[in-house]
């Protein structure tokens, strides 16, 4: 064949050969590259089935991620009784073409799938991510699309690129739904659902929400939580939701380099700072691009507050479950209180479960809430035993002034129990910037009126009822700022028989209760904490002054001349009890206002020993009783001692009973009733009558006196006592004085550790009355008449004297023979005898 001829076959035949390449290559479609694999003969079916063959046919760029017949069994077994839908096919297109060299993790790619309105107005479709997945043995690819591996990649079509994958892509959901599926999500959904904010995140417009993870919300406090999911936190936690949500789709690609601003639904900016790291608020950012199907998540590691939440005090006891509190404060008008974050206030808050507002009415209400608020800010840790805090309550009846309330400490080895008002603290405080909060197992309840407090006080009922038996009472009700030095009961039983002598029902028996009442009572507020170290004088609402005085830790009231002791009168022993009107300190002796008298003849009158008050009447003695020159010691027995002694008959005997009673008094001395005490002392009878004292059982609480030489059985044991105490003057040179004085110096530690001098100006005669069981007699016979006894020592003595006379004789006769013998005088002997004695020479 011709060189020319065989030139034109080969140009013929590579004209055929290109058009029938040509042809080829227009027909490989992306549907051509699948559907002509059996592995994707189930794709193929549902892309007839929902007529998207054509779609894709008609496009001239796509990549479509091409699930296998394998992928479709998986979806199906994990959704049974579901078809796939035409949404789910179109989610695995890309409008564009793909290839793996060009896919880098954290890629957003934008599907088919569009959903009006959901990701914008601009028909913005449905996005899928690349993540790069963890490391396993076998793995082709080192990125996951849409959560789906690629088998096979980048197969190439004329109108596009198919990547095979190994599951179906899952469809977005919304925001609310998307954070249900992630775990570290479910805070921020179980917050928001439960107070029906979730619906926001349900709408079909775009969001982009800065969600803080469990453990960001953590770092708000418990109390910050519980005031948030609490419906009066309701506004404050649907603000707080808002700031952490943008309007529109802000993925991190969106996002430029160094610092800039997105707006929120709340109203306030939020600050994006990016470089080495993403910061939202100077919150780390966690996990960006979290896909939903309106919008976009990115996880924070801090909940991002607004500047407009402020955390006031009233906040924090809703979170303490203290609601009820809060709004009865508010209806009180007190919201000043609770609701200024600048305020600075110690709360002792009882919590929902035991207060009730509605308990509380009017003036009462306003009262008791404003008890439970001290200003300024104290620390669990300056909180002493026994401390005495101002409250807020301002009264009339303490003269404007504050109401105290009462702190007191226990520690032991396991813990430290703090309680106010003897109501317990619970838990640990809860720090505010300004303030502070304790919970309190009930509510603080005002201190009482003063008399109803010291009537339901059995420690203070003693003086209640002195009060009340001289109507007392009925004014010191009406009394405001008082300060009530109130002796205990148990002081009223150590005074005596005294006491007794003030309850008579004698007009001088009262008026000197009342001066002894009134001598407790001082005007103004005089808190223990407040009183300075050494001597205090105050003026008493009788007249009289009252010395307190303190020395470190204990404080003394009164001069103590009842107790004749060297130290300044009774101890306090309960302070600061809190009342209505002031404050009430327990004593642990009754103090005797010094212009009081109360004769030795008053204490016999309170001691009951009236047959022996009479014998002193008709003894013609009876000015010992109110003689205030000297000192005087007696024992009275009792009504019943003389009716066991049988002295009827002998009581008539005026002269007897002169010598009866001197035997019962001892002059010039007081006797103390003191442990281990063995006195003998001459009674007033004689010196040869005396009466011995002694600790019975040697532990200084029984005593006993008898006429000495009398057996112990006949001993007469003391069952009551009571001083004399004179009205006296400070005053050592006044003439009108009827007695001298002493000034007892004493020494007490000061809290400087320096010495304070105390003077005290203590009396020195009076008397005291010792009530016995039994008369004393001389020898204390049996129950014979005491006539019949005083004959008998007269007869003895006669008979002493006969027997002395008797004696006196024989020694003289014996004096006689005596003198005769010294003076040579010998006997004349009997003639035997004489005989006898020549012999013998």
């Amino acid at each position: 064949m011709r060189p020319e001829r065989m030139g034109a076959v080969l140009l013929l035949l590579f004209t055929c050969l290109l058009a029938t390449l040509q042809v080829v290559v227009a027909s490989k479609t992306v549907i051509d590259l699948v559907s002509s694999d059996p592995a994707f003969s189930r794709l193929i079916r549902e892309l007839q089935r929902h007529r998207l063959i054509v779609l894709l046919n008609n496009r001239k760029s796509c990549t479509f991620f091409a699930p296998t017949n394998a992928a479709f069994t998986k979806w199906e077994e994990q959704n049974k009784d579901k078809q796939i839908d035409k949404d789910t096919l179109l989610y695995h297109i890309l409008g564009n073409n793909l290839n793996t060299e060009y896919m880098k993790a954290e890629m957003l790619l934008e599907s088919l799938l569009v959903w009006d309105g959901y990701l914008g107005k601009n028909k913005e479709g449905q996005l899928i991510k690349v993540t790069k997945p963890k490391w396993r043995p076998g793995r082709k690819f080192g990125l996951v699309v849409g959560g789906a591996e690629l088998l096979k990649k980048d197969w190439r079509a004329d109108n596009g690129i198919v990547h095979v994958v190994d599951r179906l892509f899952t469809l977005p959901e919304d925001l609310v739904k998307t954070m249900q599926k992630h775990d570290e999500l479910s805070e921020l959904h179980n917050l928001i659902h439960a107070a029906g904010l979730d619906g926001l995140l349900q709408k079909h417009r775009p969001y982009t929400l800065f969600a803080p993870t469990g453990d960001a919300i953590k770092r708000l406090s418990d109390v910050q939580l519980n005031y948030l999911r609490h419906e009066e936190g309701r506004d404050d936690l649907t603000s707080t939701f808002h700031h952490h949500i943008h309007w529109g789709t802000l993925y991190k690609k969106d996002i430029q380099q160094g610092t800039s601003t997105v707006s929120t639904l709340e109203g306030e900016d939020l600050t994006i700072n990016l470089d080495d790291k993403l910061l939202i608020d100077n919150a780390e950012v966690e996990t960006t691009d979290i896909l939903a199907s309106n919008g976009v998540i990115h996880t924070v590691s801090r909940p991002l507050l607004p500047s407009a939440l402020t955390w006031t005090p009233a906040k924090y006891l809703i979170g303490l479950n203290a609601a009820n509190f809060v709004k009865a404060v508010r209806k009180a008008g007190l919201s000043r209180y609770i609701d200024d974050p600048n305020s600075s206030y110690t709360i002792f808050a009882p919590q929902d479960d035991v207060f009730s507002p509605e308990s509380l009415t009017g003036r009462e209400k306003s009262d008791m809430l404003q008890y439970h608020f001290v200003s300024g800010k104290i620390a669990q840790n300056d909180l002493q035993d026994g401390q005495l805090l101002q409250t807020e309550l301002r009264t009339d009846q303490l003269n404007g002034q504050a109401q105290r309330s009462k702190i007191n400490v226990k520690k032991d080895k396991k813990k430290t129990t703090i309680s106010i008002n003897g109501i317990e603290v619970k838990g640990e405080p809860v720090q505010l910037q300004n303030s502070v909060i304790y919970l309190v197992t009930r509510p603080l309840e005002l201190p009482l009126p003063l008399v109803k407090k010291m009537k339901q006080d059995e420690s203070l009922s003693g003086f209640y009822k002195a009060l009340t038996s001289i109507g007392l009472d009925r004014k010191l009700s009406d009394a405001r700022g008082v300060t009530v030095f109130a002796p205990s009961t148990a002081a009223w039983g150590e005074l005596g028989v005294v006491a007794n002598f003030l309850r008579l029902d004698e007009q001088v028996s009262k008026e000197a209760l009342e001066a002894v009442a009134r001598y407790a009572i001082v005007d103004n507020l005089h808190y223990t904490p407040d009183l300075k170290a050494g001597r205090t004088v105050l003026k008493t609402s009788q007249g009289s002054e009252l010395i307190v005085e303190k020395s470190n830790d204990a404080i003394y009231v009164g001069e103590g001349r009842l107790e004749r002791s060297d130290q300044v009168g009774g101890q306090i022993t309960e302070k600061d009890i809190l009342v209505e009107s002031g404050v009430v300190h327990a004593v642990s002796a009754v103090a005797l206002p010094p212009t009081l008298a109360i004769t030795l003849y008053n204490v016999l009158q309170g001691s009951g020993a009236s047959d022996f008050l009479e014998a002193f009447e008709t003894s013609n003695i009876t000015q010992i009783l109110t003689n205030w020159e000297q000192d005087f010691t007696i024992f009275a027995p009792t009504d019943e001692a003389f009716q066991e002694a049988n002295l009827e008959d002998a009581l008539n005997d005026a002269d007897f009973v002169g010598r009866l009673v001197r035997l019962h008094v001892i002059p010039g001395k007081i006797l103390k009733l003191e442990e281990n005490v063995k006195n003998v002392e001459p009674s007033l009878l004689n010196n040869d009558a005396r009466l011995s004292l002694r600790d019975i059982d040697h532990d200084g609480k029984s005593f006993g006196v008898r006429v000495k030489g009398a057996p112990a059985r006949k001993e007469a044991k003391i069952v009551n006592k009571g001083y004399a105490h004179h009205a006296w003057s400070n005053d050592d040179e006044n003439p009108g004085d009827l007695r001298k004085t002493a000034r007892v110096k004493q020494q007490h530690a000061s809290d400087d550790a320096r010495g304070a001098s105390v003077v005290s100006t203590v009396p020195l005669p009076g008397g005291v009355i010792y009530v016995i069981d039994r008369v004393l007699l001389p020898g204390d016979p049996e129950p014979i008449s005491s006539a019949w006894f005083w004959i008998a020592i007269a007869v003895v003595g006669i008979l002493a004297a006969i027997i002395l006379c008797i004696l006196s004789v024989i020694l003289g006769v014996a004096l006689a023979k005596e003198l005769q013998h010294s003076q040579g005088y010998q006997p004349v002997a009997s003639g035997e005898g004489a005989a006898r004695g020549a012999d013998g020479a």
